[in-house]
């Protein structure tokens, strides 16, 4: 049974829908003006919202942006009977779930309704059940780190949670570093029947391959100097649960072998030990890589990765979110001042703006470090643009473990692209579209200094004249 907010004016419509829904076990509150809904959803908690767009008062719109002002998190189907691609676009950049033009019929509108519902539901707890670390109490707890956002790309994520969390399959989570894998993952767990049962973590690129061995399969007494009593792999900690094996790509190939062999008979040998033992995991992994690359390369096992992506789960990277920018940075920034002791300075519009044009390379981990920062820097009761200090963008590119893999994955698609089209002379296409989109950025990161792009990409400054008319640059 979900319990339901029911937004709309016209009461004939109200009552039928509420009566249907109670038919189907649902419990349903229903109001007639939205300007209530985000007060009683931060009292209350709900399973989803159904709301009417034009409305005396608050809209639907309205009400979806008052959502994501106050951080409510709901999965929200609007429902309008005049349907525009302004009114669409609006309700899913402000996190929609989805929307339905009112048909005549009411019937019809059930049956459209009906099936948008269930799904819905199915990533209610998700969304409701935020993630939260070990030792965090209260929901509303600004200390917490949180699998936060209502961008559309994240309502994605949230929907591939829902529907993979009670499956066994394994999942594979990719995405840039900084992005929330491991939050993913718990969010993964805690769905699952497993939730009751450990969750147990490994970071496969902060050991060498004999710690990493040791970590993940255990070892006997006596199996090698040092080692004077039985100690357990993470496998048979996490018997029974969930075993997250973050950044899965950086494994040693010997570990590679070893790991499938474990994911295809279920059973871990310790090292010194010839006993296998049974272990019941559930392997969710992550990755930065490119690992279709690493396995042209010979640098991943092919047959691994196939055991390891059952379902691949893209989490997109900050850049891609939109308006989670500015609504993480206030979550962050709550969080930092909660922990300070101090009340929460608010961001001015040139701090907003400058928050918002910045690409972000080290993701949300970036973006919660920037505003520690500028909680510091701050004097006032408001954050100024020169209180945002973004550390050296190559600095955090490498930090944040792209650079080669990312930029390799990225010409690997537009030479696949190249290929499907069938063009002769492909040599000629790809260097064209390279040279036009490196001079188009360049001339971009210089603000149009001709001299510094020419020094910058190794051209005559005639050259670099020459190619911007060429490609009707500016």
């Amino acid at each position: 049974m979900a319990k339901i907010l029911l937004i709309d004016d016209d009461t004939d419509l109200s009552r039928f829908l509420q009566l249907d829904l109670k038919t189907r076990g649902h419990h349903v509150q229903c109001l007639e003006r939205a300007e209530r809904g985000p007060e009683i959803l931060g009292q209350e908690e709900f399973d989803l919202v159904l709301l009417d767009n034009k409305m005396p008062g608050m809209s639907g719109i309205e009400f979806l942006a008052a959502l994501q002002q106050r951080g409510l998190v709901i999965p929200v189907i609007l429902m309008t009977g005049h349907a525009t691609t302004n009114t669409a676009i609006q309700a899913m950049n402000l996190g929609a779930f989805d929307y339905v033009v009112k048909p005549l019929e009411l019937g019809q509108l059930v049956d459209e309704l009906e099936p948008l519902i269930a799904k819905a539901l199915e990533i209610a707890r998700p969304l409701k059940e935020r993630v939260r670390l070990p030792g965090e109490t209260a929901p509303g707890d600004t200390s917490a780190a949180v699998l936060l956002g209502n961008s559309k790309p994240m309502q994605e994520v949230y929907k591939a949670i829902g529907k993979v969390a009670q499956s066994a399959a394994p999942v594979l989570i990719h995405g840039e570093t900084g992005t929330g894998k491991e939050l993913v993952a718990k969010a993964i767990h805690a769905n699952s029947a497993r939730r009751h049962k450990p969750f147990v973590a490994l970071n496969c690129t902060a050991l060498n391959e004999n710690l990493l061995d040791d970590e993940l399969f255990g070892h006997e007494p006596g199996a090698f100097t040092g080692a004077d009593k039985l100690r357990k792999g993470r496998f048979e900690y996490a018997h029974g649960g969930t075993l997250f094996l973050d950044e899965v790509g950086d494994m040693p190939p010997s570990l590679q072998a070893k790991l499938l062999r474990v994911l295809e008979n279920q059973e871990v040998l310790r090292i010194g030990s010839n006993e296998p033992i049974k272990v019941d995991v559930r392997v969710l992994s992550a990755t930065h890589h490119h690992l279709e690359s690493a396995i042209r390369e010979n640098k991943f096992r092919e047959d691994l990765y196939y055991r390891l992506a059952g379902v691949t789960i893209r989490l997109p990277p900050l850049r891609e979110r939109g308006a989670d920018t500015l609504f993480l940075a206030e979550h962050f920034l709550a969080r930092a001042a909660a922990d300070s002791g101090r009340p929460a300075p608010k961001l001015n519009e040139d701090a907003i703006a400058k928050l918002q044009s910045f690409a972000w390379p080290g993701n949300v981990r970036q973006l919660q470090n920037v505003m520690r920062r500028a909680l510091l820097m701050c004097r006032g009761t408001k954050i100024l643009a020169e209180d945002l200090e973004f550390a050296d963008t190559a600095a955090d590119v490498k930090a944040s473990g792209q650079g080669e893999d990312e930029a390799l994955a990225g010409l690997h698609q537009a030479i696949g692209w190249a290929l499907k089209t069938n063009q002769p002379n492909l040599g000629s296409l790809l260097t064209g579209l390279l040279e036009r989109e490196l001079l188009k950025l360049t001339l971009e990161e210089l603000d149009g200094n001709q001299a510094q792009v020419a020094k910058r990409l190794g051209m005559a400054r005639g050259t670099v004249i020459e190619k911007i008319r060429k490609y009707g640059l500016k």
